[in-house]
């Protein structure tokens, strides 16, 4: 692929060397922790690991930008795009060829629809999406619940109880988490290896909702990493895949587990906590707000039809 440098032609996007790797990955992690701290978890997520084609923005021979795809159709055809801008380089010309970077390796994978995430603080990424036909359609919360909430009180049904993560069922909560994901929205299904991922030195906090005959029913993942930090300075503590069995809703389920998952994370240290929501979804949302979590910052879904 090809691209054009801009009208001064000191600026281009090129193919990412390999000894780049780290420096895309510091550029990455320094424009999130300025747009969109609250989502920043265990010190941020890989670059390389996420997207299948990444892209640099180079100015006067110095990397200042990153343009990542995953050629991954979400249920209504969407591929996503994300983009990481250095603070000091955030000028409009350079936030619209990272967009039209996106949309072009997104059209050379053979996709018809981008979905481009743009955190709500970046206006730079907002005004060069608007001017490339982007809308936006949907918006995801990044939650925090301070230290001084006290922990919410939960209670499972009868026939329910909650148990830690054992050595040799990590197929079947996989199988579990896509089982309950499924149909919500931009959901595509968790990998084997994505969960491994999210479980290395953190096993004990993946609790489970199981039923008589122990099959699992509902889960939820309490991460607590007290070498990162929380957008408050606290801890970094956080709660993930907090999901329950279809079969299971609307009895009390998932507020019993998310009060599990907190009451984890502050026996071991943690007083604020974090996590992630579809904001456009009200049982979760409503849920979050209602035991005491904030909306800390937001990031918005925003498409483009190819």
């Amino acid at each position: 692929m090809i691209y054009t440098p801009d009208r001064t032609g000191v600026a281009r996007l090129r193919v990412v060397e390999p000894a780049e790797l780290e420096a895309v990955q510091a550029i990455w992690e320094a424009s999130y922790a300025e747009d969109d701290p609250a989502s920043w978890a265990r010190g941020g997520w890989s670059v390389a690991g996420w997207a299948t084609e990444t892209r640099v923005l180079e100015a006067s021979k110095q990397l200042v930008g990153v343009v990542a795809v995953r050629a991954e159709q979400a249920p209504d055809g969407a591929m996503p795009a994300r983009l990481a801008l250095d603070v000091a380089a955030r000028k409009p010309a350079y936030a619209a060829m990272l967009v039209g970077g996106a949309v072009e390796l997104i059209a050379a994978a053979g996709g018809r629809l981008v979905r481009l995430f743009v955190p709500s603080r970046a206006e730079w990424m907002q005004s060069a999406a608007r001017s490339a036909g982007f809308e936006p359609v949907r918006s995801v919360a990044h939650m925090l619940m301070p230290a001084s909430v006290p922990t919410p009180v939960g209670r499972l049904p009868e026939e329910l109880r909650v148990r830690p993560l054992r050595d040799d069922e990590d197929q079947a909560v996989v199988d579990a988490l896509n089982r309950n994901w499924a149909g919500t929205w931009n959901f595509v299904e968790i990998p084997y290896d994505m969960l491994q991922e999210d479980l290395a030195g953190q096993r004990e906090g993946m609790l489970l909702g199981v039923d008589a005959e122990d099959r699992i029913v509902a889960t939820c993942h309490a991460v607590y990493d007290p070498t990162e930090q929380n957008p408050d300075g606290n801890p970094r503590a956080w709660i993930s895949n907090l999901t329950v069995d279809p079969g299971y809703r609307q009895r009390g389920i998932a507020r019993a587990m998310l009060s599990a998952g907190i009451t984890f994370l502050r026996a071991r240290g943690a007083t604020s906590i974090t996590l992630g929501v579809d904001a456009s979804d009200p049982a979760p949302y409503r849920l979050y707000q209602s035991v005491g979590f904030e909306v800390a910052t937001s990031q918005e879904a925003w498409d483009k039809v190819l």
